[in-house]
């Protein structure tokens, strides 16, 4: 039952060093560090500038003959990591990462040890493939693995800066920087310096961990220049959470200049105007892509990175939560696309992080074939859609003369392109709303969105750009209104009775409630590790759709106004949001105080 082992070659000391990727100063320095900190030497030399984390792995993967992998640029599988014991794991510093058939693939610190290999060997009964990886990303992979959450995670990546900060920040002044000294204004740290990518990196791991929507970096300072901090939050199923550490207010310029450099756009020396830019990285192979803004603040530049990450992304509207009823009908609106039967206007409407987008991707992906031509105008693309042409608009460019490619624009030149299915990002005015319907009317599928609260207030809306009521009325197909509210944890959530506030509010909402019925919520503890102690893990949709049957177009004709569309749209069979939201707390989804927080 041998496991094939490296023999033992040299130290990574000696591998540096003979490799000249270090000055005697620079092991001087890490060696110090080393026994200063407890720190691996592998660490240290990165930590302390001397060397890159890749090209130490590529000199130590060439030189001890074994692949190598850096864990923090991975989704490390939970399960396949839990193969081998979490004592067993840190005892041995090595992980699990990846499992096909027959063979465990082990992220080692040393590879070259035959024992450790043995050992998995003997323990999961699987042949050992090993590979080469940072002790302290071993660690850091081991901390999120098994459960104790990003914060301790993160927080490993960042004490040695936390620890060295005085030493390892250049004093350009002359003056000398203490730790605890809140006074002190380090505004000249190098973005390069290799304790700022740390920062930033460790910032990003820390987002996508937990699945974050959008990473916020605000400064704020003390005028007593005591508290002085940069707030450093993620928003992770529509709610802000605090970040699991702390940056260190000197480092603010720094971290900015740094996420402005890796956009490739954004200018590093200008701090005055507000900047857009995009940042695009690999994570285990999966394109993610970060739209940053940043805009100047009296204390620093604020910067806020939304995540686009294409695999994440729902695109099948089959999984969208739709109820049973409501999904039928909205299908029964895509069928016959492309015949001369299935034209007008299906808008989406709802307050900004609904979403809108999503259910229009997802829509569109539904209806996507190879004898569909669909054409969108989006501002900008947030997900690319394979077989569809995803323009991307730019007001702030100008065509000559007066004109500017916004979504007018396009929505023009798309009718001469000779489209099927159209799709607008969103109607903000008069010009944008009369061409879409224009198209919708002339044989085209068009959808859009609309910042509006409900379905039936979208009509008004329209009419109230200048739209006439009879285009309106006898273009539009469906109005579908949406919101998000945070899924219970199906892994720790618990039913209970509900209370008389709850039976109130199914009862001032008009939705049955059984008697003896049983509704469920967050576990009074807080939530357990799959749901990172909050209770909640992911949002679930709540619906409101719309269908312009002839009865309604006949009304609307009439009487544009938003309550009396509303009561005639129900007669017709329009569930409103928080009735669709109360029938999902029945079903164990989500709670009422979700409910009433996302339709209020």
């Amino acid at each position: 039952m041998a496991v094939k082992g490296l023999q033992r070659r040299k130290t990574v000391q000696e591998i540096v060093v003979e490799r000249k990727l270090l000055t005697e100063e620079q092991l001087k320095q890490a060696n110090a560090d080393v026994a200063k900190t407890g720190k691996s030497f592998q660490q240290a030399v990165i930590d302390g500038g001397a060397i890159g984390k890749a090209h130490l792995l590529k000199a130590l993967s060439e030189e001890w003959q074994v692949k190598a992998v850096d864990l923090v640029q991975m989704d490390v599988d939970a399960e396949v990591a839990k193969t081998v014991p979490e004592a067993v794991s840190r005892r041995h510093v090595a992980i699990p990462f990846a499992k096909e058939e027959n063979v465990l693939f082990v992220a080692m610190a040393d590879p070259r040890d035959f024992f450790v290999a043995e050992d998995i060997q003997l323990r999961t009964g699987l042949q050992v493939q090993p590979y080469l990886a940072l002790p302290h990303d071993i660690l850091a992979a081991l901390d999120l693995a098994y459960g104790r959450g990003e914060g301790e995670a993160l927080n490993r990546l960042m004490t040695d800066v936390a620890k060295n900060e005085a030493s390892a920040v250049p004093d350009a002044g002359g003056l000398e920087i203490q730790k605890d000294d809140a006074k002190t204004d380090i505004t000249d740290i190098d973005a390069s310096a290799p304790e700022v990518e740390k920062f930033v990196n460790a910032i990003i791991l820390g987002a996508l961990s937990i699945k974050a929507s959008d990473i916020h970096i605000e400064p704020f300072e003390d005028p007593a220049g005591k508290n002085s901090k940069i707030l450093l939050r993620y928003r992770v199923d529509g709610r802000l959470l605090p970040g699991p550490f702390t940056v260190p207010w000197g480092y603010r310029n720094a971290i900015a200049a740094k996420i402005k450099i890796m956009t490739n756009s954004m200018n590093i020396t200008e701090r005055r105007i507000p900047q857009s830019g995009r940042i695009q990285i690999l994570a285990q192979g999966n394109p993610i892509e970060f739209r940053v803004e940043m805009v100047p603040t009296v204390y620093g530049e604020s910067c806020v990175m939304r995540i686009l990450d294409r695999k994440s992304v729902q695109v099948d509207i089959m999984k969208m939560g739709f109820m049973e009823d409501t999904l039928d009908k909205f299908l029964n609106l895509l069928k016959g696309i492309g015949g001369k039967k299935n034209f007008g206007l299906i808008v989406v409407c709802g307050p900004t992080g609904s979403g809108k987008s999503t259910t229009l991707y997802a829509a569109l992906n539904h209806v996507n074939r190879p004898d569909i031509k669909i054409l969108t105008a989006e501002n900008p693309v947030e997900y690319n859609l394979d077989g569809i042409g995803q323009v991307p608009v730019n007001p702030d460019l100008k065509l000559g003369g007066d004109k500017k490619f916004d979504f007018a624009t396009a929505l023009r030149s798309f009718l001469r392109l000779d489209p099927d299915v159209i799709m607008v990002g969103e109607i903000r005015d008069e010009e944008t709303a009369h061409i879409a319907m224009e198209a919708a009317m002339t044989g085209h599928l068009v959808f859009s969105t609309i910042h509006t609260n409900d379905a039936a207030s979208t009509i008004s809306r329209l009419t109230d750009m200048g739209l006439p009521s009879f285009m309106v009325a006898t273009t539009i197909k469906a109005i579908l209104a949406q919101r998000l509210s945070r899924r219970l944890c199906p892994a720790c959530r618990v039913p209970h009775d509900p209370t008389p506030e709850e039976i109130k509010i199914f009862e001032e909402n008009g939705v049955a409630l059984p008697k003896g019925s049983k509704i469920h919520g967050p576990p009074p503890a807080g939530g357990c590790d799959q749901c990172k102690n909050l209770g909640y893990k992911g949002r679930v949709g709540m619906h409101e759709l719309l269908v312009m049957t002839d009865t309604l177009r006949a009304f609307c004709l009439k009487d544009v106004a938003a309550d009396p569309v509303r009561k005639m749209a129900m007669k017709e069979g329009m569930r409103l949001i928080s009735q669709d939201g109360l029938e999902k707390v029945k079903m164990g989804l989500t709670t009422c105080r979700e409910v009433l927080g996302g339709t209020e």
